[in-house]
C-alpha cells in the first residue's frame, strides 16, 4: 500500500481512477487488494456480481477493524504533513476528505460480516487466487502494486498481473506512481515482458486528481480480444 494511499474508497472514487463505465459496472467484478473499501456494498446494485479480495479478509470483522483503524490513523497524520500535495477541493478541504473515507470504510465493515457470508469478500494469495480463468469481466487493482514495496520487485508484478489477467477477462490498477509519487521504473519493463507474452496493454489518463495531477493513469491488460 503506498504511504499516502487511505482506505474507504467509494464507488464514485474507482468510477474516476478506472474510468468505469456504467456498463463496466454492470460486469461480473473482481476487487483485489483492496482493503476495506465501500465500492463492493455501493456497486451490488448495478454490478452483474462483485468479488473483493484481499489478503486481509482472512481476519474476522473486530481484528481487521482494530488494524484497520491504526493504519487509517497514521495514515491521516501523514496526509495531513503533506496537505499541500493534495487537491482536497472535491471534499470542501482535508477534513471533508478524511470524513469521506471514513464513511467508506464504515460502509465496509457494516457489510463485512455478512459479506464474507455472502463469498463476496474473500482472502486469497496473490499468484492463487482460487477461480477458473476468466471468471470475471474486469478486475480491478487499487493502490496495491507500483508502491516500490522490497517485496514487490519487476517479477512480482509480473506474475501478479498475469494471474488477474487469467482470471478476468480485463485488469486495471490505479495508480502507476511509486511511494515518492513518481511514476514508478517498473512501467516500461513490465509493459514490455507483458507484450512480448503476447499480453494486451494500455496506459491511460483518469480523471482521478487527488495528487495534484500527479497519479492520474491507470493501467489496462488483457489476455484475449479486447474492444479500446
Amino acid at each position: 500500500m503506498s504511504d499516502w494511499v487511505l482506505w474507504g474508497h467509494h464507488l464514485d472514487d474507482y468510477r474516476e481512477m478506472f474510468d468505469l463505465s456504467p456498463e463496466d459496472l454492470r460486469a461480473a467484478l473482481l476487487e483485489f487488494g483492496c482493503g476495506p473499501s465501500a465500492f463492493n456494498v455501493e456497486v451490488r446494485a448495478q454490478a452483474t456480481s462483485c468479488v473483493s479480495c484481499d489478503p486481509m479478509f482472512v481476519l474476522d470483522e473486530a481484528t481487521l477493524r482494530t488494524k484497520s483503524l491504526l493504519v487509517f490513523a497514521d495514515r491521516a497524520e501523514q496526509v495531513a504533513a503533506e496537505s499541500t500535495h493534495f487537491d482536497f477541493s472535491r471534499y470542501g478541504g482535508l477534513e471533508g476528505f478524511l470524513a469521506q473515507r471514513r464513511a467508506g470504510m464504515d460502509a465496509f465493515f457494516a457489510d463485512y460480516t455478512q459479506g464474507k457470508k455472502d463469498g463476496r469478500y474473500q482472502a486469497a494469495e496473490d499468484f492463487h487466487l482460487p477461480y477458473p480463468d476468466f471468471s470475471f469481466d474486469m478486475a480491478l487493482c487499487s493502490h496495491y502494486l507500483f508502491g516500490d514495496l522490497d517485496n514487490q520487485d519487476l517479477d512480482f508484478h509480473i506474475q501478479m498481473i498475469r494471474e488477474l489477467a487469467r482470471v478476468a477477462k480485463e485488469v486495471r490498477v490505479f495508480p502507476l506512481v511509486d511511494y515518492n509519487d513518481h511514476m514508478s521504473t517498473l512501467i516500461g519493463p513490465l509493459l514490455l515482458a507483458l507484450q512480448q507474452q503476447n499480453y494486451g496493454v494500455e496506459v491511460r489518463s483518469t480523471r482521478y486528481h487527488l495528487q495534484q495531477a500527479k497519479g492520474n493513469a491507470m493501467l489496462r491488460v488483457w489476455a484475449q480480444e479486447c474492444h479500446i
